[in-house]
């Protein structure tokens, strides 16, 4: 056992279940669960960040002066619909109307967002490289990727170097045979079909 773990490098937390989030839970989703038939499950971004966050081991907690302690990935839902923010995403993405398009959707916006919220630094790339995906988590960093299809972003945390496949945290359990999103794996076949030429990737 022990030699297998040493095949796999990533994150800090990359195997820690605690540092699992899912979207199916947060009240974004629940609400919309509750008062739409169909199109809830729309925080897979903000939740794919959390993840990335959470297996670095930044502290993402957040308390309210009540106590009440609100789930980051919802927090971080809030920033980027927030109308008070719109200005800052207009100079990132001066194509785009943040009035009219959900502001989790634009992976340009995420360095913005993880910065102001959790002090974070994040990089948006346009790259589509699974070697270079491989080497950012040699180095013990997050990277979150998005599938083409369905449109879902994924907190990729680990590699495994004997399998030679990524290691991701999928926020929607429920997509999976088992009903489990944690620790799933991705070769390179799927990596270069089906995963958008672009990636978010978390820490210095």
């Amino acid at each position: 056992m022990n030699r297998r773990r040493e095949m796999i490098v990533g994150t800090k937390n990359w195997d820690n279940r605690n540092c699992y989030y899912v979207q199916t839970n947060n009240p974004t989703d629940e609400y919309l669960r509750k008062t739409m038939a169909s199109g809830w499950l729309v925080s897979c971004g903000p939740t794919a960040a959390v993840n990335c966050m959470a297996a670095m081991g930044y502290d993402l907690d957040i308390v309210c002066k009540g106590g009440y302690r609100p789930q980051p990935e919802e927090i971080l839902m809030d920033y980027f619909n927030d109308p008070a923010n719109y200005a800052k995403f207009r100079e990132v993405r001066k194509d785009i109307d943040p009035g009219r398009y959900a502001g989790n959707e634009v992976p340009q916006y995420y360095p913005v967002a993880t910065r102001e919220v959790f002090a974070v630094t994040s990089t948006f790339l346009w790259i589509h490289d699974f070697g270079k995906i491989q080497a950012f988590l040699k180095d013990g960093k997050a990277v979150q990727i998005c599938l083409k299809a369905p449109g879902h972003f994924l907190a990729v945390v680990a590699y495994d170097d004997e399998t030679e496949s990524l290691i991701y945290n999928d926020s929607w359990p429920g997509r999976h045979e088992d009903g489990d999103g944690f620790n799933c794996r991705m070769g390179r076949y799927e990596y270069d079909k089906n995963v958008e030429p672009y990636a978010i990737v978390y820490g210095n």
